[in-house]
């Protein structure tokens, strides 16, 4: 965030132009009482370039090189190295095509700002495909899901890519593929019944913890029915979010993918019937908002 006021570079522009100011001011002053004697132009000194053919600059050392005894050590390695945030190492392990994209460490290093931090690695098996070798992993992730990145999944399966390439593994920048790795649908229902159960009994405490946040989305009155009626309340089975009836507040918060990972749970009570919209969090389900139209 800027700060407010000048810049350094903006106060060292002014203090040049009022020190140039005051020269001329200065010079003006002297040539109004005598003849200014002339003086020798000075030259222009030259920086030293020719290290650089063409006047061009000096470009970045090449990354150290990272040993790896096989293309799925190299892949261990590489998603091991950011892991860490030793994106010097990771940088070191990628493939020609792939440095000369992300140019230097700190290019590579902004890249990460758009994909999921890694937590551990699991290697799994590995297939040549086409001179190089194509690793299968499984990673883990701080799963969440916010407005703001949406959902980071707990696990997931990636497939990445190595070859040999000066005699070293190296690592493509970005996977083949990758699969998310999502709890169970029935661990859905079980979920939800447990948090209208609270609701239920009015532990409002209770049912916050298994929500992915405080606030939920939707018409959130409808959260209030179990507490209000009591009595029995019953979760479905888990069906498909494409099955909502109002699902722009979901769209509008986490874009068309909340689709691919959001589930749907229809629960009745004695009067009143709504659908609770779920979240992959990790290895559970948690309790994102309801939607008004969906439980029938």
């Amino acid at each position: 965030m800027p700060r407010p006021g000048i810049s350094r570079r903006q106060a060292i522009a002014l203090g040049i132009g009022v020190a140039g100011l005051a020269v001329g001011i200065g010079a003006a002053a002297v040539a109004n009482r005598e003849p200014a004697t002339p003086r020798p132009t000075a030259s222009v000194q030259r920086l030293d370039l020719s290290n650089h053919p063409e006047g061009t600059q000096a470009t970045t050392p090449p990354a150290r090189p990272v040993a790896a005894a096989s293309a799925s050590e190299a892949v261990q390695r590489f998603l091991r190295a950011n892991a860490k945030q030793d994106f010097a190492t990771s940088f070191a392990l990628l493939d020609k095509a792939s440095q000369e994209d992300h140019q230097t460490v700190a290019g590579w290093t902004a890249a990460q700002a758009d994909r999921p931090p890694v937590k551990g690695v699991t290697i799994g098996g590995e297939r040549s495909v086409a001179g190089a070798v194509e690793v299968t992993a499984t990673v883990t992730h701080p799963a969440a899901v916010d407005p703001f990145a949406g959902l980071t999944p707990g696990r997931t399966v990636e497939v990445w890519r190595a070859q040999r390439e000066g005699g070293r593994w190296h690592v493509a920048a970005d996977p083949v593929s990758v699969r998310t790795l999502l709890p169970g649908d029935a661990d859905a229902t079980a979920a939800v019944q447990s948090w209208v159960d609270r609701l239920a009994r009015c532990d409002n405490g209770g049912a916050a913890a298994m929500q992915a946040a405080a606030e939920l989305y939707g018409p959130v009155g409808l959260a209030g029915a179990p507490c209000q009626e009591h009595g029995a309340w019953k979760a479905a089975a888990t069906r498909g979010f494409d099955a909502a009836g109002d699902p722009q507040p979901y769209l509008s918060a986490f874009g068309p993918e909340v689709q691919t990972w959001a589930r749907l749970v229809p629960v009745q009570g004695p009067k009143a019937r709504f659908a609770v919209v779920v979240a992959p969090l990790g290895d559970a389900w948690r309790v994102l908002g309801v939607d008004p139209a969906s439980a029938g």
